[in-house]
C-alpha cells in the first residue's frame, strides 16, 4: 500500500473540509480557518496522511507558532482533546469514514494520529482506497 488519503469533516457542523479548488500533493486540500499572530486567514493541508505540505493564505508561515484552528464554514474552533509533547494543543477533526484525526497546532510539529473507535471503520478506509489489495 502506498498512501492513505484522509477526508475530514468539521466536528461541529459536520460539513466537509475538503476544498477541491486548492490542490496539494495533486489532491483537493483540507481547508481550515487559521489565526496566527493576530491575523486571520486560511491554511490548506494535504489530505495525504503523513504529508506535511501546506499552503498559507492571508497569514504568515511562522515556524513554531501555535495556530488557532477553526471551521471555515461554521467558524467554531476545532475541539482540543489533549496537549502535544511540544506543549501545543492537539486539535481533532472527524474522518468521513468513522474515527478522527488529531493534529498538533504548532506550525512545524509533526505529531498527528488517526483514531478509530470501531475497527471496521479503519478497514473500510483502507479498503476504499486500495480495493484490489483487499479483493
Amino acid at each position: 500500500m502506498s498512501q492513505i488519503n484522509v477526508k475530514v469533516n468539521c466536528p461541529s457542523c459536520q460539513k466537509s473540509l475538503i476544498n477541491p479548488e486548492v490542490k496539494i500533493d495533486d489532491l483537493p486540500s483540507i481547508e481550515i480557518s487559521a489565526k496566527i499572530s493576530g491575523k486571520s486567514g486560511r491554511v490548506y493541508l494535504s489530505q495525504v496522511y503523513g504529508s506535511y505540505q501546506k499552503i498559507f493564505v492571508g497569514v504568515e508561515d511562522i515556524p513554531d507558532t501555535v495556530v488557532d484552528c477553526a471551521c471555515p464554514q461554521c467558524r467554531k474552533p476545532f475541539p482540543v482533546q489533549k496537549v502535544c509533547s511540544c506543549n501545543a494543543p492537539v486539535s481533532t477533526l472527524n474522518l468521513e469514514i468513522g474515527g478522527r484525526i488529531n493534529f498538533c497546532t504548532r506550525n512545524g510539529c509533526k505529531h498527528h494520529s488517526v483514531e478509530f473507535e470501531n475497527i471496521d471503520d479503519a478497514y473500510l478506509l483502507f479498503q476504499q482506497q486500495h480495493p484490489s489489495y483487499y479483493a
